[in-house]
């Protein structure tokens, strides 16, 4: 380590041997940090991207459909693409790629491209920094190295999902290492592999057309270029763009009738029950949560959403700190611009690259996002480095020791409380329910958070080898966290259909039914409430054929006229409901209820003699009534 720092701090002799050994270390760095992510399995979103996206799991034979549909039509089957939804075809076709030569289900080989990936960005920023872009070896190792070591990038390395950032990230740092060499060279084969790479980035995830306003921003601070001649380059960059837009527009038409599966629900709209100025304060706060994660990461966690953090207004101290805090960093970006200083180069980066995921200009049905800083910390490491830089020299002039000693201290604990936080933080993404568990405590107000911790009871309360006693108090488990996130979220349609169902297996069929109506009377034309209706339809027949047995007439006149209302089938369950209604109607004396009963009996079962002669009777019956009437 010595050696390194006294190389790094100045000297400058056998700079290749130098350089080598710097990627090596940040090589050794970045795999030894997420190595325990190997071991780990599908989590979250892996659904939605591989797992259960059909495309994906056709291998080499989707790669094809990935270019012409948006990110989740092979999850949720569109019929049509949607021109407003995420088209980044190059990480499913990775992912498409990895199945069509290791086969299904084999995490741990998508864990190690991730690994590879994020090493391969932090040699690339490596050297784009060193090399081309700051050219302080010293500043640009622990700007790096401050990246490599950030936890708030663990959600990016593993979640298999989240490639889209690294991916992003590796093509728009290839683009700028080729623009710059095509800068200083004025070789045309750099600035077509400069435009190619950037075409790929944009293919990876839309946040890198931020770039468009990041590129000439970049030359301006570190290149001697004219405005002119910065105009003109960055010109082909917008040239990109428009290709990427014309084949954008060819895979996901304007004009379709794409319907959103989840819709306008709190917990994918997070700002939808924001009243009045709420909305942009919240925004404006959240913008000092995000900084306070880059400074201080901890704790982790993979959900932010409702109501983990609840909506502030005008009156609220923090949004003016965050007004504040945010309002001096631009005052000091643009009053240092001129002179091209790096702090202010840092700020106005951040905020490029961070102006699409801020929520600020577009919503984006997140309400904070770890995974989100990815890009934008790179200058915010940067920032960092050169603020130690500035400190450490004040340090030399107050305290007599040596610049490398300095350095450690700085340096040394950081790297340990990191790298401790990382190991640690993959291990919780070992699965989703490890994930939920682990971040409960965290995030114990998100609907979503709830949401999955419940889910882990009820699939736990479903084992075989548990005791009656342990189901029940798994099954209440569940039960209270659905219950926490439906208090959160009323009209949660899975929390409402799985609540009624844990109410039943405890066997309360009343408590079931209730939840099951709350969710009839949200959406009546749930797909769920046929199996459900038929479900209710059987147990209160059952039900009331053994009450009436038992000579409970009135409970069986209950029981069988809930069997009645949701048997609506034309089966024998909804035949034989109607039946035994009809028998229990005709003995209180309701012969038009139980002739309207018996003619559904009819309707099913037409050739059912008892039914015939049963509604002949009523009518019969009735008729003696009406002639009777004065």
């Amino acid at each position: 380590m010595n050696f390194l720092l006294n190389k790094v701090i100045g000297k400058t002799d056998d700079s290749a041997r130098h350089l080598l050994f710097c990627h090596i270390f940040f090589a050794v760095i970045c795999v030894s940090l997420y190595a325990n992510s190997i071991y780990n399995g599908y989590c979250l979103d892996d659904a939605m991207a591989i797992t259960e996206n059909s495309t994906t799991q056709k291998g080499f034979a989707g790669i094809k459909e990935h270019f012409t549909s948006d990110y989740l039509s092979g999850y949720l089957h569109y019929e049509s693409s949607n021109a407003a939804s995420p088209w980044r075809p190059i990480p499913l076709i990775s992912y498409a790629i990895e199945i069509g030569v290791f086969g299904k289900n084999h995490p741990e080989y998508s864990h190690l491209i991730n690994i590879l990936l994020y090493t391969g960005c932090v040699l690339l920023i490596f050297y784009f920094l060193s090399s081309l872009l700051i050219k302080d070896i010293w500043l640009s190792f622990f700007a790096t190295l401050l990246f490599a070591i950030h936890p708030i990038h663990s959600e990016v390395v593993t979640n298999i999902k989240s490639r889209d950032e690294m991916l992003c990230l590796f093509f728009m740092t290839l683009s700028l290492i080729y623009l710059f060499k095509f800068t200083y060279s004025k070789n045309k084969l750099s600035l077509v592999v400069a435009l190619l790479t950037f075409f790929l980035a944009l293919l990876s995830k839309e946040n890198a057309i931020t770039f468009l306003a990041g590129i000439p921003v970049m030359l301006y601070f570190f290149t001697n270029l004219s405005n002119k001649e910065i105009a003109k380059k960055t010109a082909w960059f917008f040239g990109v763009v428009g290709v990427y837009f014309f084949f954008r527009m060819k895979a996901l038409p304007i004009n379709t009738s794409s319907t959103d599966m989840e819709g306008m629900y709190i917990i994918n709209y997070p700002f939808l029950n924001a009243v009045g100025n709420e909305v942009i304060f919240t925004k404006i706060y959240l913008l000092l949560k995000y900084l306070l994660l880059l400074c201080f990461p901890y704790p982790l966690s993979y959900d932010y959403s409702y109501n983990q953090i609840p909506y502030v207004n005008g009156f609220s101290p923090w949004v003016w700190v965050a007004l504040l805090v945010y309002s001096g960093l631009f005052l000091y970006a643009f009053k240092t611009f001129k002179q091209k200083n790096i702090l202010s180069f840092c700020i106005l980066l951040f905020a490029i690259t961070f102006s699409l995921a801020s929520n600020l200009f577009v919503d984006i049905a997140v309400t904070i996002g770890e995974r989100l800083l990815f890009l934008p910390s790179l200058f915010f490491c940067i920032a960092i480095a050169y603020l130690g830089f500035l400190l450490v020299k004040k340090l030399e002039k107050l305290i007599p020791l040596k610049k490398t000693v300095s350095v450690l201290l700085l340096i040394v604990p950081v790297v340990i409380l990191c790298s401790f936080e990382i190991i640690n933080r993959n291990k919780d993404w070992k699965d989703t329910d490890t994930l939920n568990l682990a971040d409960y405590p965290k995030a114990s107000n998100s609907i979503r958070v709830n949401d999955g911790v419940a889910n882990y009871y009820l699939s736990q309360s479903e084992k075989k080898n548990i005791t009656l006693q342990q189901r029940d108090s798994l099954m209440k488990k569940a039960m209270f966290h659905y219950e926490k996130a439906l208090q959160l979220f009323p009209e949660f349609d899975k929390d409402l259909i799985n609540m009624g169902v844990c109410y039943n297996r405890l066997g309360n069929i009343i408590k079931a039914e209730e939840y099951w109506d709350r969710l009839r009377e949200i959406n009546p034309a749930h797909p769920k409430l046929v199996d459900y209706d038929k479900f209710l339809a059987n147990r209160y027949l059952i039900q009331g054929i053994r009450t009436n047995q038992e000579k409970k007439y009135d409970s069986s006149l209950i029981y069988l006229t809930k069997a009645a209302k949701y048997a609506t089938a034309n089966d024998s369950v909804t035949a034989n409901a109607n039946y035994h209604l009809a028998g229990m109607l005709y003995a209180t004396g309701k012969y038009q209820e139980a002739q309207n009963a018996l003619a559904k009996v009819l309707q099913i079962q037409p050739n059912n003699k008892t039914a015939q002669l049963g509604y002949q009777s009523c009518e019969a019956i009735i008729r003696s009534a009406q002639s009777k009437k004065p």
